[in-house]
């Protein structure tokens, strides 16, 4: 069943205003813009999204996974990133409360702006004044420089690499943590992000 174009999906009931963002609730009219983002080659390198990814993906995203999340029926509150309130979808970023930790991805046009760092430093404050989280963690695979400078430029803290998974692959995992006071134990220099 097709939901119509207005209709309204759980999410946060107000939005987050940062820097140069505003982080909303999904809606309808975003379905198109996450096939988008979720069918591209960086999506398959990087994101843990079925690959590959299919128009029912993105719609049950949407219609389902995120408002389930506002719900309390899972452990991930999801926020679209957006230029302005009515702006169009510039990415999502989603707190996972069970790790404490934070995952995100950007739709290509919105690319090399800043707008991440922005949203990463916002929904990080949100963690933190907010929710009361004492530190928020960070992890992508190796290769992925434009989640580790946007990590970096967020203010966490490099933790080293370790092995992950990808789609029943190992991988290896590159972490990082922001702690609302103090320096996190364990912590390294950032590996070159040139």
């Amino acid at each position: 069943m097709t939901a119509p174009a207005d209709a309204r999906l759980a999410g946060p009931m107000l939005p987050v205003m940062g820097g140069k963002i505003v982080l909303t609730a999904l809606r309808e009219g975003d379905i198109d813009r996450v096939l988008e983002a979720c069918t591209t080659e960086q999506a398959r390198r990087w994101l843990e999204t079925p690959w590959p990814y299919a128009p029912a993906d993105a719609e049950g995203f949407v219609r389902e996974f995120a408002p389930a999340g506002w719900r309390g029926e899972h452990e991930e509150r999801v926020w679209a990133i957006r230029e302005s309130l009515r702006g169009p979808l510039a990415g999502v970023i989603g707190l996972r409360t069970l790790e404490g930790e934070v995952g995100f991805w950007l739709h290509p046009a919105a690319q090399g702006r800043g707008l991440m760092a922005d949203a990463l430093r916002t929904v990080v404050g949100h963690a933190e004044g907010c929710l009361t989280w004492p530190e928020v963690h960070w992890s992508c695979y190796d290769g992925n420089l434009g989640s580790m400078r946007v990590a970096k430029a967020a203010g966490f803290t490099y933790l080293g690499a370790r092995e992950g998974t990808q789609r029943g692959e190992p991988r290896l995992q590159h972490r990082a943590v922001r702690v609302s006071s103090g320096m996190p134990a364990g912590a390294r220099p950032w590996p070159t992000l040139d």
